[in-house]
């Protein structure tokens, strides 16, 4: 997934530490038996195993149907289906509406969102580990949709985990196409059952039928009422669930939405968090599917990291507690101090960040704006959000890089210093400069978007320029960001702007 690659910085921008293979005793060394956890990972130095174990989930996960029964390690994550815990049928009615044209042009830039996987569709229903479950479509549906086993899509053999311990087994999730009619599909470490469909596929509506799965705690607002929740959390034996609006879908432990007695409040308050991304970014609503969330022991790299579904850790052996923030957003208006907050507002930020204007060196940067905006909307204020964007934090930054000369490469490199370049600006026109910028974007047609990074950045400042009626590129040049001549002449006929006492002088 291209977004890992650029969302590595995540756990240095929430002020986490990096967790390294600090293990000393290995699992058992049989893939088929090997039970791994967070109290006991397989370590970085056991190549052989990690190697033989990786390959065994994927020939696990890619079976026909019932070959392999319950692997161990699911027992632990994701966990068991509580013992007794009847198997049901359940026949549910699904709607599929591709994205307008008008849509696919606002998010084919959207890259760290993932635009174009699958759509997943939630089932209220859990395959138990290692049983096998029977898929009924409609004949005109056949070929076109997969059923989903699991939410932990992660490959824990790549990226950043590749370089860890691994706290849970590496691949999790399985897809299988529903090529006939009846399908059968089985997942040795059990999930969630979702029916998936590619983006653009036509619309379509229908009654898909699941048979022996177990019903899971699925909170949808503005459908589910407070009784039918209760009810949910009482009967089910599942070790997963959901609770969702239009606009965002968490998955959550069982244990963890058992705690959850006002569902309403909790999905309206992170719709507003939602909202509140989606309006800087000058983005439409109702939007072409919800986000989703997912807490995870161990994901690819960072703290969390965007996407679809948007990864997050919680481990809180090695000090990733979220679980409780997802559960209770109302924790989102507390100072941050880099803290879970920043860094959910950071995630959904990626998802929202339009490529067009992304140059290089500012994935981690302009991302960042989001974040503030949140803390702006949604939290009255951004006092302790960060300490990059402290007072003294930005005097000494501004201080320190201003005593010589302007360097681009780093600037690059510090993304809170990049990001005052773009906050100072916000300081004097405000956030609505921003939104009617980003808004121009919109309508750019795939001839007109830019083809490299020097078109980026002069585009990005041309339409910031032209929108504020203020000529930018002498401000973003003695940064060090270099414009091409064409734009800085053209640029000419707006009155420049810098900020006051800019760059700063000593006091």
């Amino acid at each position: 997934m291209n977004l890992k690659l650029t969302c590595l910085a995540l756990g240095l921008l929430c002020g986490l530490p990096a967790f390294a293979d600090t293990v000393t005793n290995a699992p058992a060394a049989d893939p088929d038996t090997i039970i791994i956890s967070t109290a006991h990972p397989l370590p970085v130095k056991e190549k052989k195993l990690r190697q033989a174990v990786f390959d065994r989930c994927q020939e696990m996960l890619n079976a026909p149907a019932g070959k392999f029964g319950a692997h161990p390690s699911a027992a632990v994550f994701p966990g068991p289906v509580a013992p007794g815990t009847p198997r049901i049928s359940k026949t549910i009615t699904l709607s599929h509406v591709p994205p307008s044209d008008a849509m696919l042009r606002l998010i084919s830039p959207l890259d760290f969102s993932d635009p174009f996987a699958p759509t997943m569709y939630s089932t209220g229903l859990y395959a138990a580990p290692g049983e096998v479950i029977a898929v009924d479509v409609p004949a005109e549906l056949a070929g076109k949709l997969q059923v989903k086993i699991g939410c932990h899509e992660d490959n824990l053999n790549e990226w950043v985990a590749a370089t860890e311990a691994w706290r849970r087994l590496p691949l999790l999730v399985n897809d299988t196409a529903l090529k006939t009619t009846h399908t059968l599909a089985s997942n040795p470490f059990g999930g969630l059952i979702y029916i998936t469909c590619p983006t653009k596929e036509a619309a379509w509506t229908a009654d898909i039928t699941i048979s022996n799965a177990v019903m899971s705690p699925q909170y949808v607002l503005g459908r589910t009422t407070d009784k039918e929740w209760e009810k949910m959390l009482a009967d089910s034996g599942a070790p997963w669930g959901e609770m969702g609006s239009s606009k965002i879908i968490i998955m959550l432990p069982t244990a963890v939405l058992k705690k959850i007695h006002d569902p309403a409040r909790r999905m309206e308050l992170w719709n507003n968090v939602i909202g509140a991304e989606m309006d800087l970014a000058q983005l439409p609503m109702p939007f072409y599917r919800a986000q989703r969330l997912v807490t995870d022991v161990h994901i690819g790299g960072g703290f969390m990291h965007s996407g679809y579904p948007i990864m997050v850790h919680h481990c809180p052996e090695l000090g990733m507690s979220t679980e409780d923030f997802i559960s209770n957003p109302e924790q989102f208006a507390a100072p941050a101090n880099g803290g879970p907050n920043w860094g959910f507002f950071h995630e959904i930020g990626h998802n929202m960040q339009n490529q067009d204007w992304v140059f290089d060196g500012t994935t981690e940067v302009t991302v960042n704006l989001f974040s503030l905006y949140c803390f702006d909307k949604i939290a009255a204020g951004r006092d302790n959000a960060h300490p990059g964007v402290s007072n003294a934090g930005t005097q000494k930054m501004l201080a320190k890089y201003f005593s010589k000369k302007a360097d681009f490469k780093k600037w690059q490199s510090d993304p809170f210093l990049a990001l005052t370049t773009f906050r100072l600006i916000q300081n004097d026109f405000g956030w609505d400069l921003y939104k009617r910028t980003f808004v121009r974007y919109h309508a750019l047609s795939d001839a007109e978007r830019p083809k490299d990074d020097q078109q980026k950045r002069d585009l990005f400042v041309r339409y910031l320029s032209e929108t504020a009626g203020r000529n930018f590129a002498p401000y973003f040049e003695t940064w060090g960001i270099s414009l091409s001549r064409d734009l800085r002449q053209e640029l000419k006929k707006y009155p420049d702007w810098m900020p006051y006492n800019f760059p700063p002088k000593k006091i």
